[in-house]
Formats: C-alpha cells, sequence, structure tokens
C-alpha cells in the first residue's frame, strides 16, 4: 500500500476517481499502521521486566490480553476483506490503474511558460523594490569579461526571480551589448530536443535581420540541431535566459550547445533550488540570492494593487489600515503573494470583508479562485518533492506560525514518525538532516539562525507555505492544527493533532 501511494503521489493529475481510490488505500494504510503499532506496544509490555514480572503480568492481565488479541486479530480480518475490494473499488471509480509519472498536467505546464514569458512586458510602474537587483545584473552581464558566465537568480516561488530577469534581459543597455538573445522557459520536464528547437527559433527570430528559421526543423534529432545551434553561437555574442531551472542536469544537457568563443556571451537562469543555483558550471557563474521585499516596499506594492481603483493616490483608508498591515505581514515580503492579495481586497471596500478575508486565509487559499494563480506557482515547489520528503514538510506546519523549529529536534521527530529512509552506511541522523538542507536549499524552509559550521540551528516556514501546508494536510488527513479559532470538525480524522493556544 506505502507503494502504491507513492506511485499515485507521483501522478500530478489525478481524476476525481482516482482521487477517491487513492483516499481509500491511504485510510486502509492509516488503519494498517495502527494495528501494528497497538500489537507492537502490548508485545513489548509483556516482555518488560524480569522473568518473575513477565510470569505476573501474564497471570494478572491474561483474560484481558486474550481480549485484545481477539480485538486486533477481528480488526486485521476487515482490513484483509477490505484489501480484497480494492480490485472492485477501482472498477467502482473507474479506475484501471494509476501509472508513476512525474509529468505535469499540460494545461498546468502550458500556464506556467506562459506566466514566465508575461514577466517581459510588465511595466515599471507596477514594479517595486528591484532596481537595485536589475542594476547588478546588467552589471554582472556587460562587465566586459571575455569568458562566458552563468549567472543565477535563486529564490522561493513568487519571489520575482522571472519579473527581475526580464527586466534585465530587456534592458537597453543589455540588448546592445548582444548580437543575439533568447528567452527559454526550461520548467520541471523538458526534452533536450524541443529545448535546442526553441533556442534555435528565439535566436533566429531575435536578430535584427530576423534570419529565417530551417523549415525542417521540426523532424531533425539532436545531432542535427546540435549543429545548427552551435555554428549559428560561434561567431555571436549571445545571452540565454533558462527560467524555472528545476534539474541540475540541464546543464550538463545544453553546456555543449552554448559554445565559449571568449566574446563575453552570457546564461542567466531562475530557479528555486540553492544547490542548483551555486554549482561552479565549470565556467565563471555568479549567484543572486533574492530577498523579500522590504516592509515600505510590500506595502507600497500592497496599496497599489488593493486601492488603485478606489483611491487616486492609492493609499489605504485608515479604518482599513490595520487589517491591510496585518495581511502584508503574513506575505512576509513575497511579491506574488502581495499582489495576489491586493488584487482580491481590490473588490472589497467593506471593514467586515477584510477581516473575514483576515481570519480565513487558509479556507481562501483553497476555495478562492482569484488566489489560484499564487497557489499554483506555490504548489509546483511541493509537487516536486519526493513521497518522503513532502511528508517531511507537511510535518513542519504542526508548529505554530512563525515558530523557531530546532534543528535537532525536527530530524529526531521525523525519525520518530518513520519519514526517514534507511540507507546503508548512513545514519539515520545523517539522512534526516539531508533531508532538512534539501528543503532549505528549495527554499521550502528558511533558516533562522545558524551554529559556527554554518549548518542551520533553527529554520520556520513561510506562512503562506504553512498555510497551504495546512490546506494540503487536512484533504490528505495527515495533521490538522487546532487553535480554538474555529470549531473543531468530530468527523476529522486526521493522523497527527496540533493544540495551539495563544497563552
Amino acid at each position: 500500500m506505502q507503494s502504491f501511494l507513492e506511485v499515485a503521489d507521483g501522478k500530478r493529475a489525478l481524476t476525481e476517481g482516482e482521487k477517491s481510490w487513492v483516499a481509500d488505500v491511504r485510510e486502509m494504510a492509516y488503519n494498517v499502521e495502527d494495528i501494528i503499532d497497538e500489537f507492537m506496544y502490548r508485545m513489548r509490555r509483556e516482555q518488560s521486566g524480569g522473568r518473575l514480572t513477565r510470569l505476573f503480568y501474564k497471570t494478572i492481565h491474561f483474560p484481558k490480553n486474550l481480549w485484545v488479541r481477539h480485538r486486533i486479530a477481528t480488526k486485521l480480518q476487515k482490513i484483509k476483506r477490505m484489501i480484497k475490494d480494492i480490485p472492485e473499488r477501482s472498477q467502482r471509480y473507474g479506475v484501471d490503474h494509476i501509472e508513476g509519472t512525474s509529468t505535469c498536467h499540460d494545461d498546468q505546464k502550458r500556464w506556467v511558460q506562459n506566466h514566465g514569458e508575461s514577466s517581459l512586458f510588465v511595466k515599471d510602474e507596477d514594479l517595486v523594490g528591484i532596481e537595485d537587483d536589475r542594476q547588478l545584473l546588467v552589471r554582472w552581464l556587460t562587465d566586459g569579461e571575455p569568458q562566458r558566465a552563468v549567472i543565477s537568480v535563486v529564490g522561493m516561488g513568487g519571489s520575482g526571480k522571472t519579473t527581475l530577469v526580464a527586466k534585465a534581459y530587456k534592458c537597453e543597455t543589455v540588448e546592445r551589448h548582444f548580437n543575439c538573445c533568447a528567452w527559454i522557459t526550461v520548467s520541471q520536464t523538458y526534452d533536450i530536443e524541443d529545448l535546442l528547437r526553441s533556442m534555435i527559433k528565439e535566436f533566429y527570430l531575435a536578430t535584427k535581420e530576423k534570419e529565417a528559421v530551417p523549415i525542417d526543423l521540426s523532424t531533425m534529432r539532436y545531432k542535427q540541431l546540435l549543429e545548427i545551434l552551435v555554428n549559428y553561437l560561434r561567431p555571436k555574442r549571445y545571452v540565454v535566459v533558462l527560467d524555472d531551472v528545476w534539474s541540475g542536469d540541464l546543464w550538463r544537457d545544453l553546456n555543449v550547445s552554448l559554445p565559449d568563443e571568449r566574446n563575453g556571451s552570457r546564461v542567466m537562469l531562475t530557479t528555486r533550488n540553492g544547490d542548483i543555483g551555486s554549482s561552479s558550471f565549470g565556467v565563471k557563474s555568479h549567484v543572486h540570492h533574492l530577498q523579500p521585499l522590504g516592509k515600505k516596499e510590500a506595502w507600497g506594492l500592497f496599496c497599489m494593487k488593493a486601492f488603485s481603483s478606489s483611491s487616486p493616490n492609492r493609499s489605504c483608508p485608515q479604518e482599513l489600515k490595520i487589517i491591510a498591515l496585518e495581511l502584508v505581514e503574513k506575505c512576509k515580503g513575497l511579491p506574488l503573494a502581495i499582489v495576489a492579495l491586493g488584487g482580491l481586497m481590490s473588490s472589497k471596500s467593506l471593514e467586515s470583508e477584510w477581516s473575514r478575508v483576515c481570519n480565513s486565509l487558509n479556507w481562501h487559499l483553497s476555495n478562492n479562485t482569484e488566489l489560484d494563480r499564487m497557489k499554483t506557482i506555490l504548489l509546483l515547489s511541493f509537487n516536486d518533492l519526493s513521497y518522503r520528503l513532502k511528508r517531511c514538510f507537511l510535518y513542519c506546519c504542526l508548529f505554530p506560525e512563525d515558530f523557531l523549529i530546532r534543528r535537532k529536534r525536527l530530524i529526531r521527530l521525523w525519525m520518530a514518525e518513520g519519514f526517514v529512509e534507511k540507507i546503508k552506511g548512513i545514519t539515520p541522523e545523517e539522512v534526516a538532516e539531508d533531508c532538512l538542507m534539501q528543503l532549505v536549499c528549495r527554499n521550502m524552509l528558511q533558516v533562522v539562525e545558524r551554529n559556527p559550521a554554518g549548518r542551520p540551528k533553527s529554520c520556520k516556514m513561510h506562512d503562506l507555505m504553512r498555510e497551504l501546508a495546512l490546506s494540503t494536510s487536512e484533504t490528505e488527513k495527515f495533521c490538522a492544527v487546532y487553535d480554538g479559532q474555529e470549531e473543531a470538525s468530530e468527523e476529522s480524522t486526521a493522523r497527527r493533532l496540533s493544540v495551539q493556544t495563544s497563552d
């Protein structure tokens, strides 16, 4: 059942029937875990202590133990019958089998690509707090160094990486400096031949002469595509943007197609993964870690989106200011979240409406279509995780908002929960620490404090990532948080419960 759930988790787009089937199997897996836990607990109690103690325990508790074992056996028989019914249930839901695949749904993939390319046309007046970062990228692009260089912009989903790179890429100084340019959206899955075709089209059409793209490009194979691209780029100073890079293998796949003729060519990439951004690439490289917006910039961006139609100077009405500041604080400087929430609130004028959204943000993230764009982008990071890493990440939402999670405590909790994979030759602590570092490098956990050796000492979740984790956890019955603000559901069957008070 665990293997089935891992395979199902790897398939991004499930039908409603498949979702119901997976939910049934997950529920059965939870029931099996409960039975095993209860049985192991009883066995250890019977085997604890000396010989006389064990004999005394067995004698006194014999009737009770007999009843407990009968109850466990009855539960096991029920589970066995449910497992045998799985094929019948699959037919009921209209599901033959679930294929393991990591490919995104075509519509989502197309949407992500369109979102990235639309950043090329964002007006300057709609941007806040990126001018210094833009100037730094422009300087790296045009610094006159002859060796080909790689410039990486790293940040969590929605931090404005693509928008920043687009503004540097479209700068007049940059456009004059290079002979040809190309903007390529990579995304989570890519085909190397399709990428080469896209690069050839982009480079050919981006030149002033607008050279004709080879007509038989669609039928060419890897070697032919590579030959055309390399021969075209060799005499030119080029710049290429690789937007939304998820795999460290991409550079190995594309390196040979981007010749280094020591004429100042540049490669820019955006990624959520710090490990990819920090790679040496075997050439000169620069890494820019994009920081959240400051409070002043965040407030200015929110007011620009929330009050553009209701106020000529885009100022916040005094009666809404406290709630508006609270909403901006929840965004923690994340531009995508600020823009999405600002757009949502632009249609609301009553203080009661603002309070309702602020107090039920988790519900709005799950049900409000106006926040779908933000949710889709943030969930891309979650969907890219392995099954075990997803469990580790979701577990972190059990801690209160802005809670400093100690590294040692967290990895011990993961180990106790069984999230840590057993790997020969590596201790469970080392495996758990690697899980933590992966989440940090992917910008899904934020390091708050480091020890003298540079290892994370404590970390926390971004407020909106935590809200999304809570929403996902409730759907999968992974965990639930009760903070007294909402009535606890009697039908809730979450595996883990975190009770939080403000005292």
